[in-house]
């Protein structure tokens, strides 16, 4: 008998010794779970007891050579894949998780590859059970139900599919807030080991001061700058001149209203500026003189923050403590929506409220003293 059982799952023996399996939720009956333990059918016959909907199979269509035939999982996948909008990040991001779960064969009694069966036979049920493939790495099973339910309501929008097998299939909680956010010994422990005239000390500079994403920070450069005359006396209209840099973010770059950002170029930024070598547009160049691919820019800034000794850091880390120190000093939650290239206020009033949080936390607390200095040690 296994030391441990998922979920809800309650092991007995029965007058001949044999091991039975049943699913139990608090106020119903037990159910039967007939199929061998721990194997696919089992875990797929456990994701319909919770659902509480009868056992049953996704099977496959008439087996043919082609890998896309039209209506199949797989060819609903490149179809929106290939006419989606979706920025090139998100596109790579989406096909290597549809691809994964196209490769599942567990829904199929001969072994058929998801990807040949038909897309439109795939029910609730069978997503549970995709999602508890992944059960051990909650978000990655909650990347499926996303990724599931976004192709699906495409497909929809389509005519393709008539419903969407992954709406209302619950995501699991998952104790992980995403990248690190860096500390601010952290950040100052990346500058004291890469400093100015450095390239890793450029490309901080570049995440810290524009809060671009690293897709965005590879290909900035000179072609994003300008000069814009600011006035500073209204009375006698004298203005200064400001420069300034204006990116619409890659992931909006197939939106129908993509929201570029536009903001002044702090003097850090300035003074790393100049250091970038000259001659090419994007600042961030390899040793061959060409700009970093997306991944090939991640892949160094995760070499340079482990000679820092911050193997726990990333590019995206950097992003997140620019949003808590914005916010920390006062930034709304639509700066921030302008700031970062978001779209979902949602996202900007997590750090206002977490630093509102905070800053009533640290006056609040004097509210714990009392006048008569009531539990306090004599002295």
């Amino acid at each position: 008998m296994p030391a441990k059982h998922p979920k809800g799952v309650v092991a007995d023996k029965d007058r001949h010794g044999n091991l039975r399996y049943y699913y139990r939720k608090a106020g119903q009956p037990k159910i039967r779970l007939r199929q061998p333990f721990d194997t696919d059918e089992f875990h797929q016959e456990l994701a319909c007891a919770r659902l509480g909907i009868p056992y049953s199979r996704l099977e496959a269509a008439p087996e043919r050579k082609e890998a896309k035939r039209k209506g199949s999982f797989g060819w609903l996948v490149e179809e929106y894949l290939r006419r989606a909008q979706l920025a090139r990040s998100t596109r790579n991001q989406k096909r290597r998780v549809l691809n994964s779960i196209a490769d599942e064969t567990c829904l199929s009694q001969s072994g058929t590859p998801l990807r040949h069966m038909s897309a439109a036979g795939l029910q609730k049920s069978h997503v549970s059970l995709l999602r508890d493939l992944k059960r051990d790495t909650p978000e990655a099973a909650n990347h499926r139900i996303k990724a599931l339910s976004a192709l699906f309501q495409w497909a929809i929008e389509e005519e393709l599919v008539t419903h969407n097998p992954a709406d209302r299939v619950r995501k699991f909680k998952s104790s992980s807030t995403g990248h690190h956010t860096l500390t601010d010994d952290e950040l100052q422990r990346f500058v004291d080991h890469h400093p100015l005239g450095t390239k890793a000390y450029l490309a901080y500079c570049i995440f810290r001061y524009t809060g671009l994403r690293v897709s965005d920070a590879a290909v900035f450069g000179r072609q994003h700058l300008y000069w814009r005359d600011i006035v500073v006396d209204k009375a006698s209209g004298s203005a200064e001149r400001i420069r300034f840099f204006r990116i619409t973010p890659a992931k909006d770059t197939n939106s129908e209203e993509p929201v570029p950002i536009d903001m002044p170029v702090l003097p850090p930024l300035e003074e790393a500026l100049a250091t970038a070598e000259s001659g090419t547009l994007a600042f961030l160049v390899t040793e061959f003189g060409k700009p970093f691919s997306t991944k090939g820019l991640g892949n160094r800034m995760r070499k340079w923050f482990d000679e820092a000794g911050l193997p726990h850091c990333s590019s995206h880390g950097i992003r997140k403590a620019d949003a808590v120190i914005a916010a920390e000093n006062g930034a709304t939650a639509n700066e921030l929506l302008s700031m970062f290239g978001w779209t979902n206020i949602r996202q900007a009033q997590r750090y206002t409220r977490a630093a509102n949080r905070r800053k009533l936390a640290e006056t609040g607390s004097e509210r714990l003293l009392t006048a008569k200095k009531v539990g306090h040690a004599k002295t």
